[in-house]
């Protein structure tokens, strides 16, 4: 018995070989041998000169204003995006497991916004905003609506990303909550009923405590989509007014293949990685501990 699961164990290892290779060619490799050596140089790809400038290139980020804008920005868009996002999704997956007429349907209407492009999506609310949205203000004679600048106030602006970074990335956590809830048992929620534990008290105690390894997945999905935003920022609002809403991923873009500075550029984006990696990694050691196993 033992030989067999250590030979179980080697033949799932070797399933494993292909995606790691994947990893490693398209990920960890360029990162450990392109970016990295990259961001200890001063490297204009233009002009050609590649000088070694040791960590210049990262106490450069420390008065850089507009990069440290674009970390707040991406911040605050993380969270607000990841939250709502997240909330949104579950609610609609919770309605939408139970007796729903066409619920086939509905389910598709709100997964569509996924697997549409970010350029695309920014065209349309781009239309809904500058278009729709004070026509329709100005039919109904809501003067405050029909005069707002969606784009040329940094408020706005900010709201708009932030709109529809969540609109499109709730369709996604939808269908991974509905599969979550699709797995809990009937018959522990129909003992939890029997008990008197009903409505919000067994979304609560029951649903979301079996619901962890679901949470866990999506939260990790949309901490590491939010943090790279950057089709629908630069597609919407171009990182603007002023930058105000310029991502870490677009200010990255922008100083690595507008100005051309490869070296500074690639300094900014192992800050990004290891954020990323930092803030993925609190979050999947505080929500492994909440999980309950069936």
């Amino acid at each position: 018995m033992l030989d067999c699961c250590k030979k179980n164990k080697w033949f799932y290892f070797g399933l494993t070989i292909p995606s790691m290779l994947l990893y490693v060619l398209a990920l960890a490799g360029p990162l450990l041998l392109g970016t990295l050596p990259a961001s200890f140089y001063n490297w204009n790809l233009i002009k050609g000169n590649k000088d070694f400038v040791g960590l210049g290139n990262y106490t450069k980020l420390l008065g850089d204003e507009t990069f440290i804008h674009s970390v707040v920005f991406t911040l605050i868009l993380a969270v607000i995006s990841i939250l709502m996002s997240n909330l949104i999704g579950f609610v609609i997956a919770y309605f939408l497991d139970s007796n729903v007429r066409c619920k086939g349907v509905i389910r598709s209407l709100f997964f569509i916004p996924n697997i549409i492009s970010g350029v695309m999506v920014s065209f349309v609310w781009s239309f809904i905003f500058t278009g729709a949205i004070p026509n329709l203000a100005k039919i109904l004679h809501i003067d405050a609506l029909a005069n707002i600048s969606w784009f040329g106030n940094a408020g706005t602006a900010a709201f708009t990303v932030i709109l529809v970074t969540t609109w499109q990335s709730t369709g996604f956590l939808m269908m991974l909550y509905i599969t979550g809830l699709q797995t809990i048992q009937k018959d522990v929620l129909e003992a939890a009923v029997l008990d008197g534990c009903t409505g919000i008290k067994k979304i609560i105690y029951i649903q979301l405590p079996l619901l962890m390894p679901t949470i866990t997945i999506n939260l990790f999905v949309s901490i590491a989509g939010a943090f790279k935003a950057f089709d629908i920022p630069l597609s919407l609002t171009s990182g603007g007014p002023a930058n105000s809403t310029q991502t870490i991923a677009l200010n990255i873009y922008n100083d690595a293949f507008g100005s051309f500075k490869m070296g500074y550029g690639s300094a900014k984006s192992i800050i990004l990685f290891l954020l990323v990696g930092i803030i993925a990694l609190i979050q999947l050691k505080i929500t492994r501990k909440r999980e309950v196993q069936m």
